[in-house]
C-alpha cells in the first residue's frame, strides 16, 4: 500500500507557524531572491536563515564574511527591502517594504559543496541503502508537490520525498 503524503507546503505552513514566524512567505521571497539582491559572490558564502520581528539571520561561510556583510548590513537590507515592496503584508502586518530592519550573522560553518571533498566525521555508520520506487509511490511524490508554483522548490521537495520513500528501512 503506497504512502500518503501531505502536501510539502502544508507541513512548511504548520512548522513555520508553530515557531512563530507567521505564514514564512516573506522569508521564501527573501530566499529566493537572495542571489540578485545581494549578488552571486555573497550568495556563495551566505544565506538567509531565519525571519523574525525584523530581524534577518543570516548563515555564513566563515568569520571574514561575517564581518564583511556586518559592514555591508545598510545596504543589504535596503536592497531585500525594495524587492519586497509589492503591496503585501509581512511578518505581523507590517509592510514588506520594512520587512527587515536587522541583520545578525550566525557562522554556518563551508557550504555543502566543500563538505564533499572532505571525509564524513561518521565514516564507521552503514551506508543508507536504497531501493527503485514504485509507480504509487513516484505517482505519489509527483501529486504531493504538484502544487508548489517555485520550479526549484518542487524538484527539490521531489527529490526529498523520492529519497526518504527509497531508503530500505
Amino acid at each position: 500500500m503506497p504512502r500518503q503524503f501531505i502536501p510539502v507546503g502544508e507541513i512548511l505552513k504548520d512548522v513555520l507557524k508553530s515557531r512563530g514566524l507567521g505564514s514564512g512567505d516573506l522569508l521564501f521571497r527573501i530566499q529566493r531572491n537572495w542571489a540578485s539582491a545581494v549578488g552571486e559572490k555573497i550568495a556563495q558564502h551566505a544565506c538567509p536563515h531565519m525571519l523574525r520581528d525584523g530581524r534577518l539571520t543570516i548563515s555564513v561561510d566563515s568569520p571574514a564574511w561575517m564581518s564583511e556583510l556586518s559592514m555591508l548590513s545598510p545596504q543589504i537590507i535596503e536592497k531585500i527591502n525594495s524587492g519586497l515592496n509589492d503591496g503585501a503584508t509581512g511578518n505581523r502586518g507590517n509592510p514588506p517594504g520594512d520587512a527587515v530592519r536587522e541583520l545578525k550573522f550566525r557562522l554556518a560553518g563551508r557550504p555543502a559543496a566543500d563538505k564533499a571533498d572532505r571525509p564524513a566525521s561518521g565514516e564507521n555508520a552503514p551506508p543508507i541503502k536504497k531501493r527503485a520506487l514504485t509507480l504509487d509511490e513516484k505517482t505519489a511524490v509527483e501529486a504531493a508537490t504538484a502544487n508548489i508554483q517555485d520550479g526549484e522548490l518542487r524538484l527539490q521537495a521531489e527529490r526529498m520525498l523520492s529519497n526518504s520513500c527509497g531508503r530500505e528501512r
